[in-house]
Formats: C-alpha cells, structure tokens, sequence
C-alpha cells in the first residue's frame, strides 16, 4: 500500500518537474522556486506583491532572511520579478516565466 503512494509521489514529481521545464522554471534552485512561486501566489490582480507577503507565505516563512533575500535578488537578475514603479523597495512585480 505504501509502495504505491510512494510511485503516485514520484509521478506528480516527475511531472512536476516536466512543467517547470516547459515554462523555464528548471534551472531554479529549490529556494529560488519557493520564493517564485510564493510571489505568483500572493500578487495581486496586477501583477504586484510585497516583499512582506512573499516572507509570510508557507513556502518561505521558514528561511532565514539572508537566503531569501538572496534567492529573491537571485529570481530578479533572472527577469521574474521586478521593482514595481510605484515605489522601489518592498513592492515588486511579478512575471510569469515563459507562457
């Protein structure tokens, strides 16, 4: 029984895997996913997020503030995110990889 949710597991992973791949998402380290992903989450209906509320989401609230604030530097060189232009510390928006 256990055996055969462990490869349910492994399929969800591997497909998993296989979308990141599709939208550009692979090369991302695990930490730099969880902070993309935690901003796609919280934004709002345009496109914006705070920096407070990528820290308070599940995937993130657990980091320390060094790797966060690295990975979240790191996924902005990439083009994910960018400083909104409505005020430029704390509030970013997000891109959507590739559609």
């Amino acid at each position: 029984m256990k055996s055969n949710f462990v490869k349910k597991i492994i399929l969800l992973k591997q497909m998993l895997d296989d979308m990141e791949k599709d939208i550009g998402l692979a090369s991302l380290s695990g930490v730099e996913k969880n902070v993309y992903f935690a901003a796609q989450d919280m934004k709002s209906s345009d496109g914006l997020v705070r920096t407070k509320n990528i820290l308070e989401h599940k995937f993130t609230q657990n980091m320390s503030r060094p790797t966060f604030f690295r990975a979240l530097k790191s996924i902005e060189a990439m083009g994910l995110l960018s400083h909104s232009d409505e005020k430029k510390v704390g509030l970013f928006f997000v891109g959507n990889g590739k559609d």
